[in-house]
């Protein structure tokens, strides 16, 4: 029946268009033949399109902010084409440069498909250029713009519409392709800026973060590195536990210890692995709470946020009101950043907007901070940074000396138990002899007479308190 009507049509259609009126062939095809012709197109091409544009550039706006498009739908596919798609049988490619990092992107030419498989279900990429309608100019006179933007063209069977529209396809291209953008991204290094005082000022200033220390570098007992490695691993990967349980996908780390244990070095391994940027935030060039959760707001997921030497930062205990109160009195610009600004920074309801984020804290001075900055729920894992046990030095040892036994280790095992040395010191020690080529020995001897010294220079500050008190005993009697 439907081919009897397509026949008929097929006769019809010439001399409609010549003698009846042309709304009058628009009302009969619309009310007769769509329904008709659309099924005997299904027949003849069974297959759909979907286009995935380039995001357009920003309109022009006379001197306001521009608006900020972050639709990186484009990029997350091109990616996601040049790391997995087979191009195989693909001729023509165009390489460019990644957006951020060294890294290049592979894709296809206009003209050129490449295919690929998904749950058993073969579908098809093509790079082509489209022609948007006229975006502007003088129409009159012939002159409108056109403005051509790239697309990539996914083409499918149309019974495959539902896996690929609604269920799972298009949505794993786009996790995939965040995950080879994220991968091949450079990382950066992030500091907050001072003068934040119109919408146009930006609250990140950044450079490239190149550190190398890695867990296998760090100094630390091997045990506790682990515990850390499968706490950061447990976070990276939870991220349906948080949506089960119902909470922001963060986590915070209070670092603590002497200087010199490694808190710095701690931070670099952790953004290391996770491949994280870092957000160093100042807080005494961040003005008020309104400034502190602007710079939150422009902060990244896959992120740490970080806060050295919180108990110098701030004053954040005592009679923080009336010292802030008397310091503006001199300097306007000083910073009235409250405690109450800074835990709704930590884990308030400002603190869910973005995901992935670790915020971290580090102190020399546990017992200065307020109790309620530190409790669980804001600081979920407390690292202390301790003095170097015999297990970090022989990773320091490994480090700077490439050794991995002397026949000097017994001694320094038996000083190191019995004295407090932090492992920049015994850093240090390793790196002078090595710098001026004195060779292992003298690299160990070095080392060991550093050890001695400390010994002894204990053994006399404990000889002076027990003087001390034994003279306060006295006195009291």
């Amino acid at each position: 029946m439907g081919f009897l009507f397509a026949s008929s049509w097929f006769l019809l259609a010439p001399l409609l268009a010549a003698y009846a009126p042309r709304q009058l062939f628009q009302t009969y095809f619309n009310l007769f033949l769509r329904r008709h012709a659309r099924r005997l197109l299904n027949v003849v091409d069974p297959y759909a399109f979907v286009e995935i544009a380039v995001c357009p550039a920003p309109a022009q706006t006379y001197g306001l902010q521009p608006v900020a498009f972050t639709d990186a739908t484009f990029e997350e596919v091109q990616a996601y084409l040049s790391g997995t798609c087979s191009r195989e049988d693909a001729r023509e490619l165009r390489a460019e440069g990644a957006k951020h990092g060294d890294g290049l992107v592979i894709s296809v030419k206009d003209g050129e498909d490449v295919a690929d498989e998904f749950r058993g279900v073969t579908l098809w990429w093509s790079s082509v250029t489209t022609v948007d309608g006229p975006t502007g100019g003088n129409h009159a006179n012939g002159n409108s713009n056109n403005q051509e933007r790239r697309c990539q063209r996914l083409t499918f069977h149309k019974r495959h519409r539902r896996l690929v529209m609604d269920d799972e396809y298009l949505p794993h291209v786009r996790r995939r392709g965040r995950e080879i953008l994220f991968a091949n991204r450079r990382r950066r290094l992030y500091t907050n800026n001072r003068n934040l005082d119109s919408y146009m000022s930006k609250p990140w200033s950044y450079v490239d973060f190149d550190h190398p220390t890695t867990f296998e570098t760090l100094a630390m007992d091997p045990a506790r590195k682990k515990e850390i490695v499968d706490d950061l691993d447990a976070f990276r990967n939870g991220e349906e536990y948080y949506k089960r349980v119902g909470k922001a996908w963060k986590r915070g780390y209070l670092l603590h210890g002497p200087p010199g244990t490694g808190k710095s070095t701690m931070i670099a391994a952790m953004a290391n692995h996770l491949k994280y940027d870092i957000y160093d935030v100042e807080l005494t060039m961040v003005r008020n709470n309104n400034d502190l959760r602007r710079i939150l707001i422009e902060t990244t997921s896959k992120s740490i946020i970080l806060i050295e030497h919180i108990d110098c930062s701030l004053d954040l205990t005592g009679e923080r009101a009336k010292k802030k109160a008397a310091a503006q009195l001199y300097d306007p610009y000083a910073s009235t950043v409250t405690l109450s600004g800074l835990l709704n920074f930590i884990d308030g309801l400002w603190s869910a907007l973005g995901s992935e984020r670790i915020v971290v804290f580090t102190t020399n001075h546990i017992d200065k901070l307020d109790p309620a900055l530190i409790r669980r729920g804001r600081m979920d894992k407390k690292i202390e940074m301790s003095y170097c046990s015999f297990d970090a030095f022989k990773t320091l040892a490994k480090n700077y000396l490439d050794i991995d036994a002397h026949r000097l280790f017994g001694a320094v095992e038996e000083h190191i138990r019995e004295v407090e040395i932090t492992p920049a010191d015994v850093a240090e020690c390793l790196m002078e002899a090595k710098h001026g080529r004195y060779g292992e020995d003298a690299s160990m001897e070095l080392l060991i007479g550093e050890l001695k010294k400390k010994r002894e220079e204990a053994k006399v500050a404990a000889d002076a308190a027990a003087k001390a008190a034994a003279a306060a005993a006295k006195r009291e009697k």
